[in-house]
């Protein structure tokens, strides 16, 4: 999932929709693909991309020092944000090393081919693929009515 991880933390912190809450969820959410940066700085192969830091362990790791960081409110969401990532990276056809260090078998869904993890070619791939579209279409709109509803209950986003 490419701009999918955007849709995930809006709708995550529609719960609590105040700066704050922006910055932790969006912040969690994207840190499994920070790997991609150790990767473009040479210090690790593409293929170091989606292991480690898309595992259970890592984020229960992280949830852990987020809970003990920012609080039981902030924590669970940057939490839930990192596991959202993870779930929705399962799709690909390369899998997700869920169990990692423990065990190397990966999980997929097997919806769309793993296209690279940087770049215009990457996401040109990536959104050629109809299961790539539908379900970041469905992202959305969940999106969309997530804060339809908000602001028709008037409780609109600040």
């Amino acid at each position: 999932m490419q701009a999918g991880h955007i849709g995930l933390a809006l709708a995550i912190a529609a719960v609590d929709p105040r700066p704050e809450t922006f910055a932790v969820v969006f912040a969690a959410q994207f840190l499994p693909n920070a790997d991609s940066l150790v990767i473009r700085a040479g210090l690790a192969r593409p293929d170091f991309h989606g292991t480690y830091s898309h595992s259970l362990l890592f984020i229960a790791l992280v949830w852990g020092v987020a809970l003990l960081a920012l609080g039981p409110f902030l924590g669970a969401l940057a939490g839930a944000s990192i596991l959202a990532h993870v779930v929705a990276d399962i799709p690909t056809d390369t899998g997700i090393p869920l169990l990692l260090p423990f065990s190397r078998r990966r999980f997929s869904f097997n919806l769309w081919t793993n296209t690279g993890y940087w770049g215009g070619e990457m996401f040109r791939g990536y959104y050629a693929q109809k299961w790539a579209r539908v379900l970041e279409g469905g992202v959305f709109l969940a999106v969309l009515l997530i804060y339809g509803a908000r602001a028709l209950l008037g409780t609109e986003v600040a």
